[in-house]
């Protein structure tokens, strides 16, 4: 008898994006139009070009993993300055939000957070967690923050003793990585029900990896503190904790910054310390030990080329040669973020009548269509013509931003070539001012020089 396997259930319905409201508006434009940078409300409204990479996520991650399976997944995601990592970030955490997962997005840095420190890592992510944006009321942040509001929540339902009750059984018998997270994790909570406002205070502070004394930490019936040693652990813990607190579980997106360092760095020994907290993470994730846990790390091409080979254990985890994720190879490895749905100049095109439509609401503005179109189309030609190199697309977003304004301000008219090609010309000119092409690539928050001859 021949055996058939039973075929996939219909995609869950997502939730909608929030309505964009004329505020909404108004900020995107502000924020994208400033610095060409994504707005970190509202993804939705102006995404375009990357929904195949989305979908994969979340039918064959999101919910066939991470919701019905309580599986984890790691991914890297690469592109170069400008491509649109940080965008891709915030899409896939609206996605989230939708799927009723919580998330926390932390920018790895040298001097604030580099993956060399796990306690600084551990800070980031347990200050920077939250709930969904609308879900219910004001945006809640912080892992203190998420507990007390289900605390609170359960007395209102269900009464204190039915909530202390949920404490003990619930989250003071966890099996929690670290046992002074659980304890710690239940004895705020027990604190919020009793309204013991100081045990809040010390225990919500060493929740959130804030410097507290050991002797501060025992009084609340804590017998270690957040540190490098225990870093780690800490975060496995409040991974842990998530679904616990009635969440569908967590995207945890790393973004890789790019910053302009002095050159004579030397960062060898420590970016090798740091590849085995990253191959960890890996492995926690392969082995589903960071349940219900979806890990995205954004990187520039430099690392995939000029780091993975100095390290193989990393670069067999991650694929050699390395393999890119797609909708006929989903479980690949690592996501890139140059090639895309749309060819250059239509996803220009796309981006640019989305960002006319969020225009026309924020300012209650009704412009002739074809004039509008008419000047999308030229400033996409040219753009593509002329600004070819690493990052057209956060240049056209910020001159095409700049373009709508003259449109909005003075008489719409359809500009000639000489207009726009002195629009660009000038656009290109803040941006030499702005970067630096010596600019040093930082992986892990550690700044890596390049090999010479490389950019």
């Amino acid at each position: 008898m021949t055996k058939t396997t039973p075929p996939r259930p219909p995609p869950r319905p997502v939730s909608a994006p929030d309505q964009l409201d004329r505020i909404g508006a108004r900020r995107i434009l502000a924020q994208m139009g400033e610095n060409g940078k994504p707005p970190e409300l509202g993804i939705s409204h102006v995404n375009a070009g990357n929904e195949s990479y989305l979908r994969v996520l979340d039918t064959e991650y999101i919910q066939d993993l991470i919701i019905a399976a309580e599986g984890s997944s790691f991914k890297l995601v690469q592109g170069t300055y400008g491509a649109g990592k940080t965008h891709f970030l915030y899409c896939v955490r609206d996605l989230a939000w939708r799927r009723r997962m919580l998330t926390a997005f932390v920018t790895i840095s040298p001097k604030e957070c580099p993956f060399n420190r796990p306690l600084a890592v551990y800070r980031a992510v347990a200050q920077r967690i939250e709930r969904p944006h609308g879900a219910g009321g004001e945006p809640v942040r912080g892992v203190d923050d998420l507990v007390r509001h289900c605390v609170e929540r359960r007395v209102a339902g269900d009464g204190r003793d039915a909530t202390r009750a949920w404490i003990d059984g619930e989250l003071a018998r966890a099996a929690f990585t670290r046992h002074a997270f659980r304890d710690a994790v239940a004895g705020f909570a027990r604190a919020v029900v009793d309204g013991d406002e100081p045990a809040a205070r010390r225990l919500g502070a060493w929740l959130r990896g804030e410097d507290i004394s050991l002797t501060e930490a025992k009084l609340a019936g804590v017998y270690e503190v957040p540190s490098n040693d225990n870093g780690f652990g800490m975060l496995r813990s409040l991974i842990q904790l998530v679904p616990r607190l009635g969440w569908q579980g967590l995207a945890l997106l790393l973004d890789e910054a790019e910053r302009r360092l002095a050159p004579d760095v030397k960062p060898t020994k420590a970016l090798g310390e740091t590849v085995d907290h990253l191959r960890e993470l890996i492995d926690l994730c392969g082995r589903s030990e960071l349940p219900r846990t979806l890990v995205l790390y954004a990187v520039t091409p430099m690392f995939t080329e000029h780091v993975l080979p100095l390290y193989p254990a990393l670069q067999q985890r991650l694929g050699a040669p390395i393999q890119f994720l797609g909708p006929h190879n989903p479980r690949a490895p690592v996501i890139d973020l140059e090639a895309l749905d749309l060819e250059p100049r239509k996803l220009l095109l796309e981006v640019g009548k989305r960002l006319a439509d969020v225009a026309r609401l924020a300012y209650d503005w009704s412009p002739p269509d074809k004039i509008v179109q008419a000047n999308l189309d030229r400033l996409a030609v040219i753009v593509t013509q002329e600004q070819l190199e690493v990052g057209h697309r956060r240049f056209f977003v910020r001159l095409w931003v700049r373009l709508l304004d003259q449109l909005r301000l003075g008489t719409p008219r359809v500009l000639g070539d000489d207009d726009l090609r002195s629009l660009v010309r000038d656009e290109q000119a803040l941006v030499t001012e702005e970067v630096d092409e010596s600019l040093v690539h930082t992986f892990f928050g550690i700044p890596y020089l390049a090999k010479p001859g490389t950019k």
